[in-house]
């Protein structure tokens, strides 16, 4: 029997060591980047607490990401004030962010000088988007272009804006 016992212990050790635990989900911190088409103001996260966020990295040389507006400006028109959405571009460059914002119709505001953000959010191609609850916990994460976007934004969004 007690054979039994420190069998039953072992394989129980050795199952807690195959399943880690789940890590809480990352918060955003105070991101303040500044808005492509007005240089002199910021966009500052925090003043949206309370309200979910969908944050998508891009590249202005970037077909997909110009791809991806569209979805971004139609959850941001149909979800209107309950959310914010944001395209926070990696270039360093105003005058080109604002450029390709306005070439490809960006209703969203376009940021700019987003590399640190990139980084933070681990942004592995373009365009990555991310979307944080009402308290700016991570809730999901995208990769790369589809034409089904808009439909992945709205089945969480419509959790998170109830």
């Amino acid at each position: 029997m007690k054979k039994l016992y420190v069998a039953a212990a072992l394989a129980l050790l050795g199952a807690a060591c195959i399943f880690e635990p789940v890590p809480q989900a990352p918060k955003l911190g105070e991101v303040r980047l500044p808005i492509a088409a007005q240089q002199d103001t910021l966009w500052v996260s925090s003043d949206y607490q309370g309200k979910p966020l969908l944050i998508a990295v891009m590249g202005s040389w970037c077909p997909y990401c110009k791809m991806s507006i569209p979805a971004l400006n139609a959850v941001a028109e149909a979800y209107g004030d309950k959310i914010e959405v944001v395209g926070a571009f990696v270039d360093e460059d105003a005058q080109e962010v604002a450029e390709v914002a306005k070439a490809h119709g960006m209703t969203v505001k376009a940021l700019y000088n987003g590399g640190e953000l990139a980084q933070y959010l681990q942004a592995e191609g373009f365009p990555h988007m991310v979307l944080f609850d009402k308290k700016h916990r991570l809730v999901k994460k995208w990769e790369g272009f589809s034409p089904n976007r808009e439909q992945d934004f709205r089945l969480y969004l419509d959790k998170l804006v109830k």
